[in-house]
């Protein structure tokens, strides 16, 4: 049965997960990015599996968008892994529905964490973060068992009662979210739009690597279009840290997964499979 594992990704951390899902049961690799331009997406794959990164306790957009898109979808086998930051809340439950509306089922539905990369968190130590990698090359073995074995029925939820306050995390990010109240509350919601400060030289890099095309360079500088995917490439990905959003993210630790390289994200907006 072939196999093909679709991607969006902005820091690295899902297309890393997706080139482990894709090596393990023989998938190709396809970036979800360039195909939603599509109005029909068609595919002979007997298998779909669907990594993204959880956006507000949800899947982005453009992973929507791509399942509405998507033909033939109740003679699929589906699949999804969502990786999250800081808690994945009802992600797969809302991915659910929504192939569900399409007439489609989902089979299985995974999370995992991995560092985070949005605003209004702490940073991550490398410690940390080699601890996520190696629990994912764990919780790898068991989606590629159930996967291989066609199984259905699981789809991975965190209560946020649970997660987020017995498990201790909210200690940890508490300090990072009054700072983000804070500042969203003195200074409103746009202090957040995205910026380039003194340090841009240009490059060009930002709107490159941005998979859904939102950034235009006018006089050698950034400028932000409205249909933004929230996957933070461009200021994570600024070989100068110049792109800001707000003050909230000046001196903050840029993060990027360790195994993907910048060529890898502007690859992704090519249609390509690997």
């Amino acid at each position: 049965m072939s196999t093909e594992i679709y991607y969006f990704s902005g820091t690295g951390n899902s297309l890393s997960v997706a080139r482990d899902i894709a090596e393990t049961t023989n998938g190709k690799l396809i970036p979800v990015a360039p195909l939603v331009k599509q109005e029909t997406i068609s595919t002979n794959a007997e298998v779909i599996g669907i990594v993204f990164p959880v956006h507000d306790f949800k899947p982005p957009d453009i992973i929507l968008k791509f399942i509405r898109r998507l033909s033939e979808i109740d003679s699929k086998y589906l699949f999804a892994v969502g990786t999250y930051g800081v808690m994945p809340f009802n992600a797969m439950k809302i991915l659910d529905k929504e192939i569900r509306d399409c007439r489609g089922t989902l089979s299985l539905g995974f999370v995992v964490q991995m560092p985070h990369n949005a605003i209004g968190y702490r940073t991550i130590s490398i410690d940390e973060q080699n601890k996520m990698f190696r629990n994912w090359k764990k919780k790898l073995e068991v989606i590629t068992e159930y996967v291989n074995s066609r199984k259905v029925g699981i789809l991975e939820t965190r209560s946020i009662l649970f997660h987020f306050v017995f498990s201790g995390l909210v200690f940890k990010v508490l300090p990072s979210l009054l700072a983000l109240a804070w500042h969203v509350t003195t200074k409103g919601w746009k202090s957040l739009a995205f910026i380039s400060d003194e340090k841009c030289d240009g490059c060009g890099i930002c709107m490159r690597i941005c998979p859904v095309d939102n950034i235009e360079m006018i006089d050698n500088r950034p400028s932000w279009s409205n249909h933004c995917a929230m996957c933070f490439a461009c200021l994570q990905w600024c070989p100068k840290e110049s792109i800001q959003a707000g003050s909230i993210t000046v001196n903050m630790k840029r993060y990027h997964h360790p195994n993907v390289k910048i060529s890898d994200i502007m690859k992704q907006k090519e249609f390509v499979s690997y």
